[in-house]
């Protein structure tokens, strides 16, 4: 590794994932050693092939994260100059129906595995910050979408497991900076990935759901199809989080938005708190079909 390498450690790095196709970027941009972490290394095939360090990691588990801080600190030296958290699962499903063992399980991984990972390399992130506003800084990158501020019908789970994490981000960068620090949150867009796979819910109604005159609305969200319409190019998403990160490594930009309805999202979620809730309500229940649900119960009544 070059003496003006920057290291970098990546969660959630399965083939097909966010975090495999930013070990990519990285490690094809140059000046990065790049470590990339899944539960299982045999699901890191790609990023074997390309010459990248694969190490397991299972974010729920303190010892799993105690062995890979273990396994950086001998390859680093004891420091570390950039964390990508980017592992998560989905949750998609009604609230009236929502499955609060797979809601807590979401939130262990989306929120407490992101947080469990961070406080075990705040010590190597640290040691490889120096001191002065001309010094080289450490920096975190937080995944955390841009469901943390939408209010998408059938996300419940999900969207605030996200906007759980954006405020712990923004804690931590506002804690962190005056160690050397720079904290970023990636809120991320809809993206062609391996995303589907890590959800944990059903794809069905129950019978007597009062959403069954909705039913194939309501899966159209459950499903991921709806998202998927304005899905980007993962491969191209991480060139351009990488170009983000890169033009000034040591003072990033403290957001980065990206991917299928980013800019989109930024623009307008700024502009949410100077609308009238019944407008942007609106619009969201009409994204579920839950606009039509509604005519339809005041046309019986």
């Amino acid at each position: 590794m070059s003496s003006d390498s920057r290291t970098v450690v990546i969660t959630g790095c399965s083939d097909n994932s966010l975090g495999s196709a930013l070990a990519l970027a990285l490690h094809n941009h140059g000046g990065w050693q790049v470590f990339a972490t899944a539960r299982d290394k045999a699901h890191m095939k790609a990023l074997s092939f390309a010459g990248i360090v694969i190490l397991t990691l299972d974010v729920i588990s303190p010892d799993s994260i105690s062995a890979l801080v273990n396994d950086i600190s001998n390859l680093t030296n004891g420091t570390l100059n950039l964390l990508i958290n980017s592992v998560g699962g989905g949750h998609y499903q009604p609230f009236l129906h929502l499955d609060l063992s797979k809601a807590k399980a979401l939130f262990d991984v989306n929120v407490w595995g992101y947080i469990a990972v961070t406080q075990a390399f705040l010590p190597l992130l640290l040691a490889a910050a120096t001191s002065g506003k001309e010094g080289r800084k450490s920096v975190i990158v937080n995944n955390t979408s841009i469901s943390s501020v939408l209010r998408t019908p059938f996300h419940a789970a999900y969207s605030a497991s996200k906007a759980a994490m954006a405020m712990f981000n923004d804690i931590q960068r506002v804690e962190l900076a005056p160690l050397g620090i720079h904290v970023v949150d990636l809120k991320t867009g809809s993206l062609e990935s391996n995303f589907g796979e890590n959800k944990s819910n059903p794809y069905e109604l129950p019978v007597d759901s009062p959403y069954q005159p909705i039913k194939e609305e309501v899966m159209k969200v459950v499903t991921g199809q709806k998202t998927e319409e304005y899905a980007e190019d993962r491969e191209a998403w991480a060139k351009n989080v990488v170009q983000d990160l890169s033009k000034n490594p040591d003072d990033p930009p403290e957001q980065i938005w990206r991917g299928g309805m980013a800019g989109t999202i930024s623009a307008t979620s700024k502009l949410d708190d100077m609308l009238p809730t019944k407008l942007t309500d609106g619009s969201f229940q009409c994204l579920g079909g839950l606009d039509k649900l509604g005519k339809e119960k005041s046309e019986r009544e």
